[in-house]
C-alpha cells in the first residue's frame, strides 16, 4: 500500500491502459488533474450545510491526521454518521463529565454535509434523546462517529471494560506474527508496559500520526480498505489508569495522547512495523 493517493490513482490509470480501458483512465486522469475534483462536484446532487464542532485542539489535529493516514474525507465520515441515525442502527453514548484540569485549548472542526440529510435527523433528535434517557445533539452523532470509524477514543465517552482501536490491518496483522513468535498476546504486552508508563519511566514516543506534519501533508502508507478493528481486553484497572494518564499526557504535550495512540506506541516499540 506503498504511496500517497495520487500515485495509487497513476498506478490504476497505467493498468486500465494495460487492458486497454483507455475511456476509464481518461476519466481518471482528468479527476486527478488540477482542481479536477470540481469535475466530480459537478455531479453531486443536493446542497450542503456546515457542521461546526468545538472540539478540543489537540483531537481536531488527531482526527485530520488519521484521515489522511486512511484517505478519508471527514465530510464522507459526518454523512455517514447521519445515515446510519437514519436506519436506526446508531445512538451515540451519553458524554461522561470532563476530568478537573487545565482548560485545553480550542479548535472548530468544520464538516460538510447534505442539508437534507441534517433536516431530517434534526426532526428526529428530541425523540432520539426521549428514548435514550440523555441529550442526542448533531455534534455527538458526527464526533462519536467519526472518532470511532477513525479508530480515536472520543474524550468523555469511554467505554469502562473494554479498548477498541482501528488501525492499518497490514500494522496489526504484523504485530499478531510477532506476538505468536515470541509466545505472548497483544494484551499482556500492553499491560506490562502500562506501569512504567504510569510511574513515568517509559514515555511514548511521538510519532507522525499523532499530529498534522508542519512540512505539509504526509504521504500516507495505508488506504481505507486496510483499516482494522483491535478490541484488547486489557484489565480494567490498568485500563482506567492508561485513560486518565493519557489525559494527562495530552494536557502536558499539547497533542493527543489517548488510549489508542499509546497503545499503538507500545506495540510499535516492542514489535516494530512491517517493511514496506
Amino acid at each position: 500500500m506503498a504511496g500517497s493517493i495520487r500515485a495509487r490513482l497513476a498506478s490504476a490509470t497505467a493498468k486500465l491502459k494495460e487492458v486497454g480501458a483507455y475511456d476509464e483512465a481518461a476519466a481518471v486522469e482528468s479527476v486527478t488533474g488540477p482542481r479536477g475534483y470540481l469535475l466530480l462536484r459537478r455531479t453531486e446532487e443536493g446542497t450542503t450545510s456546515p457542521l461546526s464542532l468545538t472540539v478540543p485542539a489537540s483531537l481536531k489535529q488527531a482526527l485530520v491526521s488519521a484521515a489522511e493516514e486512511f484517505d478519508l474525507v471527514l465530510d464522507a465520515l459526518a454523512e455517514e454518521a447521519y445515515r446510519k441515525v437514519l436506519d436506526g442502527s446508531f445512538v451515540p453514548p451519553e458524554s461522561g463529565k470532563a476530568r478537573r484540569g487545565a482548560a485545553a485549548p480550542r479548535a472548530v472542526l468544520q464538516v460538510q454535509v447534505d442539508a437534507q440529510l441534517r433536516e431530517r435527523v434534526q426532526a428526529l433528535l428530541p425523540g432520539l434523546g426521549k428514548s435514550a434517557g440523555y441529550r442526542v445533539t448533531e455534534a455527538s452523532i458526527v464526533l462519536t462517529h467519526v472518532c470511532e470509524e477513525l479508530g480515536i477514543e472520543r474524550p468523555n465517552t469511554a467505554k469502562a471494560e473494554s479498548l477498541e482501536m482501528r488501525f492499518p490491518k497490514s500494522l496489526v496483522g504484523h504485530w499478531r506474527e510477532r506476538a505468536e513468535a515470541a509466545g505472548v498476546s497483544l494484551e499482556q504486552v500492553v499491560e506490562e508496559r502500562i506501569p512504567s508508563l504510569l510511574d513515568g519511566s517509559w514515555v511514548p514516543e511521538r510519532s507522525s500520526y499523532m499530529t498534522t506534519s508542519e512540512r505539509g501533508p504526509r504521504t500516507s502508507r495505508w488506504s481505507d480498505s486496510s483499516r482494522q478493528r483491535l478490541w484488547l481486553p486489557i484489565d480494567k484497572e490498568l485500563l482506567s489508569d492508561l485513560r486518565e494518564k493519557a489525559e494527562e499526557l495530552t494536557e502536558s504535550t499539547g497533542h493527543l495522547m489517548d488510549p489508542g495512540v499509546i497503545v499503538r506506541s507500545i506495540l510499535t516499540d516492542r514489535f516494530g512495523e512491517p517493511a514496506e
